[in-house]
C-alpha cells in the first residue's frame, strides 16, 4: 500500500512529467491537449532568475518574498518568515546565498531540493529561506499542472478551511470588542497570549524565575474576562510565548485549568524539549501544544517523541516549506495529534498553508490573520483570501491561486 510520503514524491514527479517544459502552453488557461503536445516536445524547464523581495505592510512590518523565474515564463512566488526588520534582513541574505545555485535548476525538483539545502546551513533564518524557494516552486509546480497545489498533495478532503485568529496578545480591553465581534463573524476558535506581566525573553534561554505568583493572578484575572465576554464553551488557545520554567508552567497550567484552554502552547523556554514537555504535561489536564519553532521534520520527531503533545502549530514558511511540513503532519497523523497550523505571515504563507489544510485528515484550526493583527484584504495580492464565515475558501486555480500586484509592489518593495 503506498505511503503518503510516497505519494507526495510521486506527485511530484508527475508533474515533471507533465511539464517536459511548455514554451507556449504553461498559461492557465492552456488546454490538457496543449499542455499534451508541448510535453511531447520533450523540452526542460529550467530556473533562471531567484530573487528575494522585501515589502513593507501596513503597521510598520516587513514581509520577506521570493519570485522565481523561469525561461519558459512561468514564474513562482513564496515567503520566508521573518518577525522583524533585522531578521528579514537575515533571511534575505540567505536566500541571496541560495539563489546561484537554482540557476538552471529544474523548478520541479522540490524534493531533492530540500533534501539538499536543508542541511546546508543552520538556524531559523536558513531554513525560512529554504522554505521561500520551496513555496515558489510548487507554485511553479502547480501552474505547470494546471493543478492548485493541494491536488499535487493527494487532492483536497476540504477547500472550506476553518481558521482561528489571534487577538488580545497583551491588552485584553483593547481587543475583546474586536474578539466578540470576531465570533459572532463565524470564527469558532480564537487564541490569546493571556500571560500580560510575563517579561519577554529568548527561546531557547533556560528560564528559572517565571512566573511569580502576581502573574499567575494577573492570567486568572485576563481568562476570567475573556470567558465572560465569549462564553464557557467558545474555543480559546492560549500562547506561552516560551516564556517560563517548567515548574512555573505547571503552577500556571494549574492555575488556568478551570477557564478550560483548548491548549496551552510552548509553555517553556525550550519549546520543544521533549522531557519539559513531559512534565508539563503530566501536571494538568490542558492539552499540551508546539511546533511554532520546528525547523526540520527530524525536530518535530524529538518533540513529538515526548508523547504527550496533542497539537502542533508547524509554520511552513520557517520550516523548509509545503514539503517539510506536510511529512510534519503526517507524523503527527500517526500518533493521534492535531494540526493548528500557525500564521504570523504574508497571504503567501497562509495560502500555502491553506493548501496543506485542505488535504491532511487531521486538520484542527489554521490561524489566519485576516481581521485581526494585520489589514485584509491585503491589496499586494490577487486575488486576495476569501474568508467566510470563519473560513477560508480556496479555489481551484493553479499553483497558490495568487500572483502579485506589480503596482502595488512597486510602492512597497524595500531596496536593501
Amino acid at each position: 500500500m503506498p505511503t503518503r510520503r510516497g505519494f507526495i514524491n510521486e506527485a511530484v514527479g508527475s508533474a515533471a512529467a507533465v511539464s517536459a517544459a511548455m514554451p507556449l502552453a504553461l498559461t492557465s488557461a492552456a488546454s490538457a491537449e496543449d499542455r499534451l503536445q508541448t510535453a511531447k516536445q520533450g523540452i526542460k524547464i529550467k530556473i533562471v532568475t531567484a530573487e528575494p523581495l522585501l515589502v513593507s505592510y501596513p503597521g510598520g512590518g516587513i514581509w520577506v518574498l521570493t519570485r522565481i523565474r523561469t525561461d519558459q515564463g512561468v514564474d513562482g512566488i513564496g515567503e520566508g518568515f521573518c518577525e522583524s526588520a533585522e531578521s528579514a534582513r537575515a533571511v534575505r541574505a540567505e536566500i541571496l546565498k541560495i539563489a546561484p545555485s537554482l540557476i538552471g535548476m529544474d523548478p520541479l525538483g522540490i524534493n531533492a531540493f530540500v533534501q539538499k539545502f536543508k542541511h546546508l546551513g543552520k538556524g531559523r533564518f536558513w531554513t525560512s529561506a529554504v522554505a521561500a524557494m520551496e513555496i515558489a516552486m510548487w507554485d511553479i509546480a502547480g501552474k505547470i499542472a494546471g493543478k492548485p497545489i493541494y491536488d499535487l498533495l493527494g487532492g483536497a478532503l476540504r477547500t472550506r478551511i476553518p481558521v482561528y485568529q489571534t487577538w488580545g496578545a497583551f491588552n485584553l480591553e483593547k481587543s475583546i470588542e474586536k474578539m466578540a465581534a470576531a465570533k459572532a463573524e463565524g470564527v469558532q476558535m480564537l487564541k490569546c497570549d493571556p500571560f500580560v506581566t510575563l517579561p519577554w525573553r529568548t527561546v531557547g534561554v533556560r528560564i528559572q524565575d517565571l512566573p511569580r505568583p502576581e502573574d499567575i493572578k494577573a492570567t486568572e484575572n485576563y481568562l476570567a474576562r475573556l470567558r465572560a465576554v465569549l462564553g464557557e464553551d467558545y474555543k480559546i488557545g492560549c500562547d506561552g510565548h516560551w516564556r517560563m520554567s517548567v515548574e512555573g508552567a505547571k503552577r500556571m497550567a494549574k492555575a488556568m485549568e478551570p477557564f478550560k484552554p483548548v491548549f496551552f502552547e510552548e509553555p517553556t523556554s525550550l519549546p520543544n524539549d521533549p522531557e519539559d514537555l513531559k512534565a508539563v504535561a503530566a501536571s494538568t489536564s490542558i492539552p499540551i501544544s508546539t511546533g511554532e519553532h520546528f525547523e526540520t521534520i527530524e525536530q518535530a520527531a524529538s518533540a513529538l517523541s515526548s508523547g504527550v503533545v496533542s497539537f502542533i502549530q508547524p509554520e511552513v514558511t520557517w520550516n523548509c516549506g509545503i514539503l517539510e511540513t506536510f511529512k510534519m503532519t503526517s507524523l503527527a497523523e500517526g500518533m493521534g495529534i492535531r494540526i493548528a497550523t500557525h500564521g504570523h505571515v504574508s497571504p503567501i504563507g497562509i495560502r500555502a498553508a491553506s493548501h496543506i489544510n485542505a488535504v491532511i485528515p487531521n486538520l484542527f484550526f489554521q490561524e489566519h490573520p485576516g481581521i485581526s493583527w494585520q489589514d485584509w484584504p491585503e491589496t499586494l495580492f490577487e486575488p486576495p483570501d476569501r474568508v467566510e464565515a470563519g473560513h477560508v475558501i480556496l479555489s481551484d486555480a493553479p499553483g497558490l491561486g495568487m500572483k502579485l500586484n506589480e503596482a502595488e509592489l512597486k510602492k512597497r518593495q524595500i531596496i536593501a
